[in-house]
């Protein structure tokens, strides 16, 4: 038998998420995960969001205001299981994802990712582009960058761990990279696995790059980067943009990642670069 128990809770967030997919995020996580509950954590949802989740059994839904750090404390706070799964709404799992995930378990174990491969066409063309510059594959560019920050796009978690928990209210962003460093610092590891994955529409391209200016904050304030990653940024931004281009020829993809580090960078140096109180 495999390691890990037979039954989870799983934890989705939802905010009019009935598009690009959430349907299809519902019929993978039944069909790969034994879910004993789905606690889904709604922030008000005006769209289809609500009815296709009634089409599902043993749903518990709560609906509150709040950033996805909030959200994602009371997800954990009504977890029951001894082990339980983040799936982002915007994911659809591998087959048998939770049997691939599980076999990582061992005694020192805190949580275990499943690598995220990128579906939306431009943020695709971008990856594959970046993976290009560093001469890896797509999988591995996408695996590094998940064991440096901690993601919980398809993420299992060892209950007792986080039950202690007090994510900060202002993390809409990094939230993921908090929870990892208190497992870590509790003596057990976060897992990176490319064995067991999920294709994951974000479309950044089309999101507001300002929200990347509270990235670069939060990412100063909590010390998640340093003046050397900072530094990286600023020496890279032209040139991995440029290559981008030349590989894409798509400016508006290119003109992203450029931006996306003028904003890290301008977060990071402003003067509210400070954790704030809840």
């Amino acid at each position: 038998m495999l390691p890990g128990p037979q039954k989870i809770d799983v934890v989705l967030l939802t905010k009019n998420s009935e598009k690009p997919y959430l349907k299809m995020c519902l019929e993978s996580i039944y069909a790969n995960i034994p879910v004993r509950k789905l606690i889904v954590i709604d922030g008000y949802s005006s769209d289809n969001t609500l009815r296709l989740l009634d089409n599902y059994p043993n749903v518990s839904i709560i609906q509150m205001h709040g950033s996805r750090g909030a959200s994602r404390q009371k997800g954990i706070n009504e977890v029951e299981t001894e082990w339980f799964a983040f799936i982002d709404s915007d994911v659809i799992l591998c087959k048998k994802w939770y049997d691939k995930i599980r076999i990582n378990i061992n005694d020192s174990t805190g949580a275990i990712w499943g690598v995220a491969i990128p579906t939306s066409p431009s943020d695709l063309k971008r990856c594959l582009a970046v993976s290009k510059f560093y001469h890896r594959s797509l999988g591995n560019t996408m695996l590094i960058e998940g064991n440096r920050r901690g993601m919980l796009h398809d993420t299992i978690i060892r209950t007792r761990l986080v039950k202690d928990i007090k994510i900060p209210s202002e993390l809409h962003v990094w939230e993921d990279h908090y929870l990892k460093q208190h497992i870590i610092n509790k003596g057990f590891s976060w897992i990176s696995t490319n064995t067991a994955y999920c294709h994951h529409f974000a479309n950044l391209t089309a999101r507001n790059i300002q929200d990347l200016i509270e990235f670069g904050r939060i990412s100063r304030a909590y010390g998640y980067y340093s003046w050397r990653r900072i530094l990286i940024f600023a020496i890279l931004g032209l040139p991995k943009a440029s290559w981008i281009y030349a590989l894409t020829r798509d400016a508006d993809v290119a003109k992203w990642q450029l931006d996306a580090y003028r904003m890290i960078i301008a977060g990071w140096l402003s003067n509210e670069a400070r954790p704030k109180t809840n």
